[in-house]
């Protein structure tokens, strides 16, 4: 019953929110580049004419740190015609991992590709990824920052898992998923800096920001 009860504050909470991605000109998609099909292409470190390649292990605090030197991972990708359609143009976008173990607190971890911190033209996303954007390019700095912050909440990722009972993060589940409106969304991308603020700070911005407490 306690559990029913819980899973039925999260539901009457998530109600708040109604608007969809198609709602906010986003979209979200899975990441183009498979590795071992491009594997030619893929280099450990930053070389002429190569542009990011951005793997799940280059989540940190909320944001992207790339490259990283000691990675088993490849850093960059070869920039020519025959991956120039696995990449996206230089933004702001917003990662999710595709898999997650059991174990791990969230289900649902978001990080920020910001293109201040990442001097490039292009960038190529993994397949074990997903990204959040607006007709293939980039999202608006603040709603950004703030559909990150929203994607990091402890409500998000618990109204994730009441309908979504396998260990992946799938983009058809996160299309189903309510989203507050653009305006609110701007004003929690407000409180980010320079990195996502922990847990108890991200779910307080949240509930003072978007939510009817009365």
């Amino acid at each position: 019953l306690m559990t029913n009860e819980a899973d039925n504050r999260i539901t009457e909470r998530m109600e708040q929110f109604s608007s969809t991605l198609a709602d906010l000109g986003m979209d979200v998609s899975t990441g183009r580049i498979v590795d071992f099909r491009v594997r030619e292409s893929l280099r450990s470190q930053p070389e002429k004419e190569t542009v990011p390649i951005i793997y799940p292990s280059h989540f940190q605090n909320g944001f992207i740190d790339w490259p990283l030197v000691e990675s088993k991972k490849p850093n960059a990708i070869v920039y020519s015609e025959a991956t120039l359609d696995l990449l996206v143009p230089s933004g702001y976008y917003i990662l999710t991992r595709r898999f997650s173990a059991k174990e791990e607190a969230r289900r649902v971890v978001a990080a920020i590709y910001d293109p201040a911190r990442v001097a490039a033209p292009f960038v190529g996303f993994e397949n074990h990824l997903n990204y959040f954007h607006a007709g293939g390019k980039g999202l608006s700095k603040d709603l950004a920052k703030g559909l990150a912050l929203y994607l990091n909440s402890t409500l998000f990722d618990r109204y994730f898992r009441l309908f979504s009972g396998h260990t992946q993060v799938n983009v058809t589940d996160l299309r189903k998923m309510r989203y507050p409106a653009r305006e609110q969304l701007i004003r929690l991308g407000s409180h980010i800096k320079d990195q996502m603020p922990d847990q108890e700070t991200v779910d307080a911005i949240l509930a003072e920001e978007c939510e009817d407490n009365g």
